[in-house]
């Protein structure tokens, strides 16, 4: 996404920042931003506003091992292990706040899923 050869009309992430810490979802943001013409839309989970990483990761076992019916014992620890280790989700006020301070003019929240794990946010230019 940040070594494009040209500027994007539009630019898509889904279920892949979240795995940066803060400053280096900032700085991906930032050259997105500078690479794009038009909108960053991103998919990504998301953290309640009161919830630290370590509250996150409970309800995400809790909510999704129940609803996960088709994984095996080991896929699912698979996914746990992916999860605990690799995902840092921001809150929404944090996904809304990294888009203004990359650049974009405008952030709002277009969407959340059913479980309130997963977001789309729209930044502008």
């Amino acid at each position: 996404m940040t070594s494009r050869p040209e500027p994007a009309d539009a630019s898509w992430c889904s279920l892949s920042i979240h795995h940066l810490q803060t400053e280096g979802k900032l700085r991906l943001m930032q050259a997105v931003h500078d690479a794009t013409t038009s909108l960053l839309m991103i998919y990504e989970p998301t953290r309640k506003e009161d919830e630290t990483r370590e509250a996150y990761l409970e309800r995400f076992r809790r909510v999704n091992r129940p609803a996960w019916t088709t994984l095996t014992d080991e896929e699912w620890a698979q996914c746990d292990h992916h999860v605990t280790t690799c995902d840092f989700p921001e809150t929404a006020k944090s996904w809304l706040e990294l888009g203004r301070k990359a650049g974009f003019s405008r952030a709002r929240q277009v969407f959340e899923d059913p479980t309130a794990f997963y977001r789309v946010y729209r930044y502008d230019r």
